[in-house]
C-alpha cells in the first residue's frame, strides 16, 4: 500500500541524515555530533559496535558512553517527530514522558563526556551502514507492514493488551515499525492513550534491549555508565504512561 511505502521514505530518510552527516563530517568531529547523528540513523548497531569496543578499549569507556547514550537518548525524540508528522495530536500527547525519558538519559552523557572529553576518537567508532540500500528498505517496509497488520489483529482478538503486547514485543528489535504503525492506527480508530502508551512501551523495551547489550558486550564503568541511565528513563517512562 501507499502509506506504507511513504512511512518506509519517511524513516529512511531520517537515518540517511544521521549517516550522511557522520560519513560526512566523521567521528572525529566529536562524540556528540557522532551521538546525535547516530541516533537517527540505527542507535542499536551503534550501541552494540560501541559495546564491543569498549571491552577491547575500557581506556574510552567514558567517551564510548557518552555515544551510546546520545545515541540512545536521541531516538525519542526522533519517534516524537515522527509521531507529530503522522498525528498531531498523539504526539502531544507524548511530549511529557518522552521529554523526561531524553532528559534521564541526555544529562548523565554529558556529565560522563565533560569527564572523558580530552580522548580522541577514531573512524573505527563509526559502525553505522547505508540506510538507503534497497534491502535496508525493502525489509523494512516488510516490518512495517506486517506490524500493522498484527496491531490491528491483535487489538482485535485481545483489545488493548494485545496492543500493548506487539508493542513490547516489536520494540526488542526495532522502535520505527511500531510507531509508525500505533501512530497511523489512532487516526483509524485506536484510542490515542492506547497509542501513546504503546509507543512508550516499545520505547522501555527498547531501551532495556540496548541496556542488555551492553551489560552483555562490554564490562565494567561502560556497561554502569550506559544501564543506569537507560534503566531510570525506562522506569520513569513507565510510570508516566499511567498519566495518560
Amino acid at each position: 500500500p501507499f502509506e506504507v511505502w511513504w512511512m518506509v521514505v519517511l524513516i529512511s530518510s531520517i537515518s540517511f541524515l544521521g549517516y550522511f552527516a557522520i560519513r560526512i563530517a566523521g567521528p572525529e568531529k566529536g562524540i556528540i555530533f557522532t551521538g546525535i547523528f547516530g541516533g537517527l540513523s540505527s542507535s542499536t548497531a551503534l550501541t552494540l559496535h560501541y559495546s564491543k569496543l569498549g571491552k577491547e578499549k575500557p581506556e574510552l569507556s567514558p567517551l564510548l558512553a557518552t555515544g551510546i547514550l546520545l545515541a540512545c537518548g536521541t531516538m525519542f525524540p526522533r519517534m516524537l517527530i515522527v509521531c507529530f508528522i503522522i498525528n498531531a495530536e498523539l504526539a502531544r500527547m507524548l511530549v511529557v514522558p518522552i521529554a523526561a525519558m531524553t532528559a534521564l538519559v541526555y544529562v548523565p552523557s554529558l556529565i560522563i563526556w565533560y569527564i572523558g572529553r580530552h580522548k580522541a576518537l577514531s573512524d573505527s567508532m563509526s559502525p553505522l551502514h547505508n540506510p538507503l540500500e534497497l534491502s535496508s528498505a525493502v525489509f523494512f517496509g516488510a516490518l512495517l507492514a506486517v506490524t500493522m497488520l498484527l496491531s490491528q489483529a491483535l487489538q482485535h482478538w485481545f483489545g488493548d493488551a494485545g496492543v500493548y503486547l506487539l508493542a513490547s514485543v516489536s520494540g526488542l528489535s526495532d522502535v520505527d515499525a511500531v510507531n509508525l504503525a500505533l501512530s497511523r492506527g489512532s487516526l483509524n480508530g485506536l484510542s490515542l492513550d492506547v497509542a501513546a502508551k504503546g509507543i512508550i512501551i516499545a520505547a522501555i523495551a527498547n531501551s532495556l534491549v540496548k541496556s542488555a547489550m551492553v551489560a552483555v558486550f562490554s564490562k565494567g564503568r561502560l556497561s554502569m555508565q550506559v544501564c543506569i541511565p537507560l534503566l531510570l528513563a525506562s522506569a520513569a517512562g513507565a510510570a508516566l504512561a499511567f498519566t495518560l
